[in-house]
């Protein structure tokens, strides 16, 4: 692998699993989506029309046909059903039946991701509301005059077929073999390019990165701080970081997530009053099983999560950071311990190209998952027992996680994360392979997406030229801009539409 590539590889990383996370959301979409959250319809801040109908006789079918909340999610739709509408967004309505297929969607795919479904209501809610949102975007997508050639869509479907390695004909076969008609798949995929050319004019095109942010983010989020050279010595600040994390469970709604996100800033304000942080939070930890508090001990700040370095940067010792840090695993309260500077051999700098060099890991990691009949438990046990039989050389990690591991990736990796940068992974996924040596195994760790152990298999110093790090710098704001102002533009759309829903569904609050 080149520089090149190798530098961006954390990137790539970065977007898989921002990815990853968001297949619930997009089973199929061409184009990058993000969580929306729903704004308080009853705070008068929004000019959306939200009207939950409760009459029996709103369309015909309502009286015959009723939705049961208990019926398994993964029950097909019967066609000899009456349908009936359920949401009616502007000028256009939602079905019984498109919600009932989307969710049949869903499940296939987190079966096939390995990875347990929430809750009948939770993905009925969550996915009415995705329904609801491509409505109202192909709607105004239409309304701006957003259209796709039918020479552009034949395109589109030959390219698909492509990537499943089947001609087109195969393709349209294998379709109508799983009970869609081929017409209602051309709609669908014409619909989801139409919403995606009508994001990238109203968002991605929009996004603008200037030259300061672009310093600004080297200089916080790639280069590591260092003390000035003393006889060709360079010094690294270590910091030792303790942190109160409130995770987010998988799966949860936004309902819930905004419930933990008030619980951890009221956790906040109590440790800003407490001057002893590692006993509080211990306290803390001791009367409320879900709060973790960890002490990661001294760590150059290339060996700490760089979400944990930006919130800490400028802080002294004893210093909190300012806000409460939201992560893909949950709310963190972070807090210096110490920083102190600890000589060590400098890797070669080349004034002229303004490298810098960062420490990356070598991997395994193997994961599972919580879920009907096993509890957390048992899958602590196991992978305790896996750890040891790696260790005793009973067994190879490879071997052991393309057997056992839940992880998607599995079936293409056995395992081995590669060399992977600091920030890459989840904020756990640092820390533990941080307090590791090569050859050495980490305790069972949960993160969002379950409980894991890693192998560090070595440690190297990688370079990072000048040009390099613009690049990854542009890229990364590009990326974060985007999430964010996807959320955005999906929020303004919602609150300037006129949305009706059906009994028993209700908007998520």
């Amino acid at each position: 692998m080149s520089k090149r590539e190798n530098h961006l590889f954390y990137l790539q990383k970065q977007q898989q699993l921002v990815k990853y996370l968001l297949t619930f959301w997009l089973f199929a979409c061409l184009g990058t989506s993000a969580f929306s959250q729903t704004k308080d319809k009853k705070s008068g801040k929004s000019n959306a029309t939200v009207v939950t109908t409760t009459s029996s006789a709103v369309t015909p079918a309502s009286s015959a046909t009723s939705i049961n909340l208990n019926k398994d999610v993964n029950d097909k739709t019967n066609p000899n059903d009456i349908d009936r509408v359920i949401a009616v967004v502007n000028r256009e309505v939602i079905t019984e039946h498109e919600l009932k297929n989307r969710i049949e969607l869903i499940s296939k795919q987190f079966a096939e991701a390995k990875k347990p479904l929430p809750s009948k209501e939770i993905v009925q809610k969550e996915v009415l509301e995705r329904l609801i949102e491509e409505s109202i975007m192909y709607q105004e997508a239409t309304i701006l005059g957003v259209r796709v050639l039918d020479q552009e869509l034949e395109g589109i479907l030959n390219n698909i077929a492509a990537q499943n390695k089947l001609t087109l004909e195969q393709y349209k076969a294998a379709t109508e073999k799983s009970g869609t008609s081929w017409d209602k798949y051309r709609q669908s995929i014409r619909r989801e390019v139409v919403i995606s050319r009508y994001r990238e004019r109203s968002v991605e095109s929009k996004i603008k990165i200037s030259d300061a942010e672009i310093d600004a983010f080297i200089n916080t989020q790639i280069k590591r701080p260092q003390s000035n050279v003393v006889s060709g010595a360079v010094e690294p600040e270590m910091i030792d970081i303790a942190q109160i994390l409130i995770p987010i469970p998988s799966g949860a709604s936004n309902a819930e997530i905004s419930a933990l996100q008030s619980k951890a800033q009221t956790i906040y304000e109590q440790t800003s009053k407490e001057s002893e942080f590692m006993k509080f939070a211990n306290q803390l930890a001791t009367s409320d099983k879900t709060i973790r508090v960890q002490d990661l001990g001294y760590r150059s700040s290339d060996r700490l999560p760089q979400v944990f370095v930006e919130a800490t940067n400028g802080l002294n010792a004893g210093g909190l950071a300012p806000k409460v840090i939201k992560t893909a695993a949950g709310f963190h309260i972070l807090k210096v311990l110490d920083r102190k500077s600890s000589p060590t051999t400098p890797a070669p700098q080349d004034s002229k190209s303004d490298s810098i060099y960062i420490t990356q890991s070598e991997a395994n990691q193997m994961m599972l998952t919580v879920k009907q009949g096993i509890s957390e438990e048992e899958v602590i046990r196991r992978l305790r027992t896996f750890r040891d039989q790696i260790k005793a050389k009973t067994v190879n990690f490879t071997d052991i996680a393309k057997k056992y591991s839940e992880d998607p990736n599995v079936a293409k990796n056995q395992g081995y994360l590669g060399w992977i940068s600091p920030g890459q992974v989840p904020p756990e996924v640092d820390v533990a392979l941080s307090r590791l040596n090569p050859g050495e195994l980490s305790d069972p760790f949960q993160t969002e997406f379950g409980w894991h152990i890693v192998q560090l298999i070595n440690r190297r110093q990688s370079e990072v030229t000048a040009a390099q790090q613009k690049e990854y710098a542009r890229a990364a704001l590009r990326q974060s801009k985007l999430l964010q102002a996807n959320e955005d533009w999906i929020r303004e759309l919602r609150d300037n539409a006129t949305i009706e829903l059906r009994p028993p569904y209700t908007m998520t609050k």
